[in-house]
């Protein structure tokens, strides 16, 4: 007993019983902010066409920018201060929209060289520089191959794919896409030997090979490349692996085939590819997308292949909720690979397609594109999106948790990212966002998340300080309840002696008294009686205030018999009723 008095006492306690409410509330509210806070400062509008690099390996990155002087075009290499060190003018024309100058360090010396295309009519060069050494590379015009221009504007596209030493030689070679619009020629992945100055191609296809990635993905020491396949529909002429499909495609370091391409028919579809390993299972999830309206042409899925193209496993994107285009992201993170689906809901796969997690998109619209970078340099990568509608870029972090978010102007552009290092070994990332706009984008620990836990104790306290005041109000409201029936009682009690005074009942008992022992029973019984009419009128009364007025004058006639009982003849009354008067009125007792 003694147990469960001491229970009862610790559940009624105004301790526990705030905090049931609070804790029910705690896990139903969202984060207080993110831990970390996106600073974001935006600079000038040439600023979009800045690119950051250490070229020198001094720990400080100096700047690039490109531009249109007269008659060349340039680009210019200035230092943290925006002092010029020089100039690189280039004899032909270059377009940002047919390829960005890109960075790289082919002779893995301390000296990086920057790698810019440029085009004359339809003749595709190679130029390249290494600014910093004096004895360095500085390659213009190396001739690559011809280029599709139409009403004299190029739509060919270049995209670096990486450096490789393919010979042994110990010099890297560039690796690069050219992918084509209007046309098929010359849709092919290259390899640039710049040692030797000769040039390797991927035989031609119809396929488009967009933003071409190198990884050692059956793990030889030696790299595949694919990347976003494309089928374009552009050239009704036939070609090996015509554009009226896509086509898995898996390239070596030699730009031969790993495996025969699987294809996949229909206007509009892509294929997004991704190697994925973990423990001893390697291979590549493939992402397929379409816009077609064709209904004969394969639903989008995820589908997991083996290392010599055979298919393991699939999923329709519906199952997972997903009824629009469906972006696949695999990213290394912790040693081990981790699978991403993006839609308007952010999910993480295991190897065998199940969610493991799910997290609702933090955009009203549909994202544009999202990215991989290193944020906060700390060896980890982290998730971009960006919308160009919500003017929001979100950053995730591998457990797909958002740690910030920062409002920013951009376009539908896929976005640039350098790396940016002050002589104050301060760390940014630079973001072009095109459409004139350049961005300066820095992680910080935000020193305000923590202070949202205090509203987790705030609301404990809240729902305490409630509790309290409310056991506090009914008290008194009980005691001033109790006061007032105590007072009541007393009333009641004043108001029976005020009724019937204690004087006229001894006088009352005793007359009855000498009646009976006159032995005038009679008159002693219609004493008696009258005096326990007047008594049970009195006591069943006794917690009215008011009555009619026909019950008063009965109460009072009553009391009078008694009196001219007792008196006799020494007194007599009359009560007059007028007949205006309703004797149903309630009236005060008297």
């Amino acid at each position: 007993m003694k147990g469960v008095s001491v229970l009862k006492k610790i559940f009624y306690s105004s301790f526990f019983l705030a905090a049931v409410p609070a804790i029910l509330i705690m896990l139903l509210l969202t984060p207080f902010g993110t831990k970390s806070r996106l600073k974001v400062e935006q600079v000038n509008k040439n600023a979009s066409r800045c690119v950051y690099a250490d070229l020198n390996s001094d720990s400080v990155s100096e700047v690039m920018l490109s531009g249109k002087g007269v008659p060349y075009f340039f680009i210019l290499i200035m230092n943290n201060d925006m002092k010029v060190y020089d100039q690189w003018n280039l004899q032909d024309s270059m377009d940002l929209d047919m390829s960005d100058f890109f960075i790289g360090n082919y002779d893995h010396d301390r000296y990086k060289e920057i790698y810019v295309f440029t085009y004359k009519g339809d003749s595709l060069f190679l130029n390249i520089n290494e600014f910093f050494d004096p004895t360095g590379t500085k390659l213009d015009r190396l001739y690559i191959t011809k280029i599709k221009v139409v009403n004299n504007k190029v739509t060919s596209i270049i995209r670096p794919a990486g450096f490789f030493d393919t010979n042994g030689d110990g010099k890297d070679e560039l690796f690069f896409s050219i992918q084509t619009g209007f046309g098929v020629e010359p849709r092919r992945l290259y390899s640039y030997d710049i040692v030797n100055r000769s040039l390797k191609t991927s035989q031609l296809t119809g396929e488009i090979c967009q933003f071409p990635k190198m990884v050692d993905a059956d793990g030889d020491g030696r790299p595949e490349i694919f990347g976003l396949m494309g089928a374009s529909g552009n050239s009704k002429t036939w070609y090996p692996f015509t554009d009226w499909s896509t086509w898995l495609m898996v390239f070596n370091d030699s730009l031969k085939f790993k495996f025969p391409p699987v294809e996949f028919p229909g206007l509009t579809n892509n294929l997004d590819i991704y190697s994925y390993k973990k423990g001893n299972l390697r291979g590549y999830v493939v992402a397929h997308n379409t816009g077609s309206a064709d209904t004969t042409v394969m639903k989008p899925r995820i589908m997991f292949y083996s290392l010599d193209g055979k298919k393991i496993r699939e999923h329709l994107f519906s199952e997972f909720g997903f009824n629009t285009f469906t972006r696949l992201v695999v990213m290394k993170n912790r040693d081990k690979d981790r699978i991403y689906l993006f839609g308007k809901y952010f999910l993480e796969l295991n190897d065998q397609f199940e969610v493991i997690k799910r997290v609702k998109s933090p955009f009203n619209y549909q994202y544009d594109n999202s990215y991989i970078e290193d944020m906060d340099f700390d060896g980890e990568n982290e998730l971009i999106f960006y919308s160009s509608n919500d003017e929001k870029l979100a950053v995730y972090n591998a457990d797909l948790r958002k740690i910030a978010e920062a409002k920013l102007k951009g376009t539908v552009d896929p976005f640039r990212f350098s790396h940016y290092s002050s002589r104050d070994h301060e760390n940014k990332l630079f973001m072009n966002a095109n459409g004139g706009y350049g961005y300066f984008l820095q992680l910080k620990g935000n020193i305000y998340y923590y202070l949202g836990y205090l509203v987790y104790p705030g609301i404990y306290f809240l729902f305490f300080l409630f509790i309290v005041l409310t056991k506090r109000i009914n008290t008194l409201q009980v005691v001033q309840k109790e006061s007032l029936n105590r007072r009541l009682v007393t009333l009641q009690l004043q108001g029976i002696k005020s009724q019937l005074d204690p004087h006229f009942t001894f006088n009352t008992l005793n007359s009855i008294a000498s009646l009976i022992y006159l032995d005038d029973r009679q008159l002693a019984y219609d004493y008696m009686n009258k005096f326990t009419q007047l008594l049970r009128g009195l006591i069943n009364d006794a917690d009215r205030i008011y009555r009619s007025l026909g019950e008063e004058i009965e109460f009072v006639t009553t009391y009078l018999d008694l009196e001219k009982l007792r008196f006799g003849d020494k007194f007599n009354y009359e009560i007059i009723i007028s007949e205006h008067v309703s004797q149903r009125e309630q009236v005060p007792k008297l």
